[in-house]
């Protein structure tokens, strides 16, 4: 007989433990609780963006507010890519039965984090573990990736500044432009700020000089610059963020045996971390369009194309409003807007499940993502998604 892997073995053993009820577990009020409401759950939140104010903590996922919701009542059912469909008892996740009286009310399943800790944090914690070791074994962008992935505590500035001279040197003998945009973060420790992101935008134009994204951050960093990133504007032939590049270097350092739900675990984490990055704006771009000079109109009018075609969704609210200055007429200009609205609002691509989103139809299509995002990035996913909806 073959013996079971290390995961197998363990998760095995917790699914059994789970099946014949955890110890301790309390027993179930008597009397009937009000139905939690359905709210979107952790395949949802991977599109959401943190609270600016809300510092990334490795090893803490971002709150999940409520439990998952479930279509049908009856004993709550977790459906684990990588481990099985199990049942959990309410107490241990803090799940509320519906009403004797109401067949339809939703029973919640729980989320990862609300999960037992031998199936939740503690295999999320060893397969974070695993991640961050195969990140530091990689190329200068994968390293940078696992320092942005296990940043000191605030409270210690000698640890804080020699990560920050540690990313800053990699980035910078990477070359690579979307480790350099990372290693803006580890300006803030640095004696001279202000100069340390200046000297990695210009790290970013010295290999991309045709990428307006850059040109912008120039001016956005460096007014005296301001003549200069506009001319490096309106030569410029493409507007390119990469604001997946955390996630997607992040995913392919997982181990192929890792079970999926967890997979899904690691990608939430990472795109909070994501988000939490500095990015510049782009409001020296709409500035530039909002002055009435002979020309400028039909410059904006270009920038505004560049800038719909980005690869970030973000992006194409900026784009709406040089669009708008440039004189775009109401009709286009509120497609634009419209498109805006309808790919940030649609669920997830690999939401297939919202009863049950850490099971392997959701593991499956967020897999399928990846893949496309990395062929296209993000804006050009979303609306290839969108064009194959009826």
């Amino acid at each position: 007989m073959r013996p079971l892997s290390a995961w197998t073995g363990a998760l095995l053993l917790c699914g059994l433990a789970l099946h014949f009820g955890w110890p301790g577990d309390p027993e179930p009020p008597a009397a009937p609780a009000p139905a939690a409401a359905p709210v979107q759950g952790l395949a949802l939140l991977m599109l959401a963006q943190p609270a600016a104010d809300t510092p990334y903590s490795p090893g803490r996922l971002p709150p999940t507010g409520a439990p998952f919701p479930a279509a049908t009542r009856g004993p709550a059912v977790v459906d684990l890519c990588g481990l099985g469909r199990m049942p959990v008892g309410a107490a241990a996740v803090g799940l509320t039965p519906p009403a004797d009286n109401d067949d339809d009310a939703p029973i919640a399943v729980a989320s990862l984090q609300t999960l037992p800790a031998p199936v939740g944090e503690q295999p999320l914690a060893q397969a974070r573990a695993r991640m961050l070791a195969a990140l530091r074994q990689g190329d200068a962008r994968a390293r940078v990736a696992a320092l942005l992935l296990d940043r000191p505590a605030a409270d210690d500035p000698a640890a804080q500044l020699d990560w920050a001279r540690t990313v800053l040197g990699l980035a910078l003998q990477s070359g690579d432009p979307a480790a350099l945009a990372w290693a803006t973060e580890a300006c803030g420790p640095q004696p001279d700020g202000a100069a340390c992101r200046l000297g990695l935008i210009h790290a970013r134009l010295r290999q991309e000089p045709d990428n307006a994204y850059h040109w912008a951050a120039l001016a956005d960093e460096d007014p005296s610059a301001a003549d200069d990133a506009w001319q490096g504007l309106l030569r410029a032939r493409r507007w390119l963020e990469r604001p997946q590049a955390l996630v997607l270097s992040s995913q392919a350092a997982l181990p192929a045996d890792l079970p999926g739900y967890l997979r899904l675990g690691l990608g939430t984490e990472v795109r909070a971390r994501a988000a939490s990055l500095p990015s510049p704006g782009e409001g020296f771009v709409l500035d530039r369009c909002q002055q009435p000079l002979p020309g400028r109109r039909e410059q904006c009018d270009a920038l505004a194309g560049l800038m719909q075609h980005s690869d970030a969704l973000q992006t194409l609210t900026e784009a709406a409003s040089v669009a708008q200055a440039a004189g775009w007429p109401a009709e286009r200009l509120n497609q634009l807007r419209r498109e805006f609205q309808d790919l940030a609002h649609a669920p997830p691509a690999w939401q297939a499940d919202p009863g049950q989103p850490l099971a392997c139809a959701s593991v499956d299509a967020w897999q399928r993502h990846l893949t496309q995002l990395t062929q296209v990035g993000e804006l050009a996913t979303l609306r290839a998604r969108r064009s194959l909806q009826p």
